[in-house]
């Protein structure tokens, strides 16, 4: 009994704790911004989608999500009642592509995870490239280090935005911010679970979270970085720590071994932000 009681408390000081010190929805927060935008993109595909409407059900359902409540159990659900479900990842992707967008949208509340996560890597570039960015991001959904960057200081560190992802509703989205605030992109979408095959793209600062685990070959694309980066002040922000048992979506989790191929062809760390770790030529 007492720890059943002990594990009630734990779980309500975490969300008191959440809520008053991490999350923030206030008017001059981020997740306000980037809530307004997802609005204004969705009265794009749906002109009569009423704000108040909008705002009551996104608070509500984020709210839900960002505490765990009933993802998982939806997530259960579907493999439960068709042990194959995960046997066609394009269409498990597909089937997951609202709940993928929602779960994007609800890291917004968190000032810290999109400062650790997000915003110090894009400003850590910033500050030691020196001059705009070619961005190649590739995978991760909503490019919450470029969108909380423009927000806050406007364009002018951008230079391209190539952005690299799975043809699903966020990808959408970003197409559509790229377009209504003029930022000069190539967007480049694949099949979910598919290594992409890309072209010359020009970039000087690559960031590539939650992607690798994802992909039939996630050495493809690790090679194309290292044979794409010739200037030595290009910097790779890549996620490349081991991602557990193969299982689901995750059907390559043992990222370690692309690490070995970037030292072995002269790139070193030299930076690190938790599992994002900042690689550059020698």
């Amino acid at each position: 009994m007492s720890n059943s009681l002990n594990k009630i408390i734990s779980r309500s000081l975490k969300k008191i704790y959440f809520h008053l010190f991490l999350n923030d929805t206030s008017k001059e927060s981020y997740y306000y911004y980037l809530k307004n935008l997802v609005l204004e993109f969705l009265i794009t595909k749906y002109p009569k989608y009423n704000k108040e409407v909008f705002e009551k059900k996104i608070d509500h359902i984020i709210n839900i999500i960002y505490n765990n409540d009933f993802i998982p159990t939806l997530l259960d659900l579907d493999t439960l009642l068709n042990p194959h479900f995960n046997d066609d990842l394009e269409f498990s992707y597909k089937n997951y592509e609202r709940k993928i967008f929602l779960r994007l949208i609800s890291y917004s509340l968190n000032k810290k995870m999109i400062s650790e996560k997000y915003t110090n890597i894009y400003n850590f570039g910033i500050e030691k490239i020196k001059e705009p960015l070619n961005i190649l991001e590739i995978g991760g959904g909503i490019p919450h280090g470029l969108i909380y960057n423009v927000w806050k200081k406007d364009r002018a560190f951008i230079k391209n935005f190539t952005y690299v992802e799975a043809n699903l509703l966020h990808s959408e989205f970003v197409e559509w911010y790229c377009k209504k605030l003029n930022i000069s992109n190539d967007i480049k979408l694949f099949k979910p679970s598919k290594t992409p095959i890309l072209n010359n793209f020009k970039f000087n600062f690559v960031f590539a979270k939650d992607v690798f685990e994802h992909l039939d070959a996630p050495e493809i694309l690790i090679d194309y970085l290292i044979n794409n980066t010739t200037d030595k002040k290009t910097l790779l922000c890549l996620d490349l720590e081991h991602k557990g048992k193969k299982v689901g979506q995750h059907i390559s989790p043992n990222l370690p071994i692309l690490k070995e191929r970037l030292i072995k062809n002269n790139f070193e760390v030299v930076k690190k932000f938790k599992e994002i770790h900042i690689w550059k030529k020698k």
